[in-house]
């Protein structure tokens, strides 16, 4: 991984110099250079090593998510938490693939999410209605508040504008979803639902 990183690096300070080099002939002005090198490293080795971290961690939470929200399609019994499931999985796959991408052009790593620790799911298998949206929602409220810390680590440490952007988006959502489910355990079961979102 070191390795391609450097080499990212390394071509994306070429890019750069050719950049700032060719803007007198070109007849652009030099400030538009980052243009060029939008799809370069982080500008360095601290926020190299965060944003793969991030991205690569952020994969396979996601992937978490998703699975654990399939099972809630065939398990739930609220429409409206059945609905939040096909949210869940639709954005967070379509995260999961624009983290992928941007681990590729950016570090020209690939990643492909890391099935550990799903074991977690095992409890769910065998429950089913009233006991199923009870775990799933205690779960899957755990879950989020993982990805917004993780989220908020990202908007002080990580540097492409893309990922700031997707970081904050994550973390807006997956309030409002725990949220959501915080007051569903409560009108649905009587049951707290855990941190306030108004600490975030």
């Amino acid at each position: 991984m070191k390795t391609a990183i450097q080499n990212r690096r390394r071509t994306g300070s070429f890019l750069t110099a050719l950049a700032v080099a060719l803007a007198p002939v070109a007849g652009v002005a030099v400030a538009a250079a980052p243009a060029a090198v939008a799809d370069a490293p982080a500008s360095s080795e601290q926020a190299e090593r965060f944003e793969v971290d991030f991205l690569t961690g952020m994969i396979d939470h996601h992937h978490m998510a998703v699975m654990m929200s399939q099972m809630c399609l065939e398990k739930a019994v609220h429409d409206e938490l059945i609905a939040t499931c096909e949210d869940i999985i639709a954005t967070q796959t379509a995260e999961i693939e624009t983290m992928q991408g941007w681990l590729m052009d950016w570090y020209g790593l690939e990643h492909m999410p890391d099935m550990t620790g799903m074991e977690s799911m095992h409890r769910l298998h065998d429950l089913d209605g009233e006991e199923f949206e009870i775990a799933f929602m205690r779960s899957m409220i755990r879950h989020h508040w993982g990805a917004v810390r993780e989220a908020e680590k990202c908007l002080d440490r990580a540097e492409h504008e893309d990922l700031l952007a997707m970081c904050e988006e994550i973390k807006s959502v997956q309030l409002g979803e725990i949220e959501m489910m915080q007051t569903w355990l409560q009108e649905w079961y009587g049951l707290p639902g855990g941190r306030p979102t108004s600490t975030a």
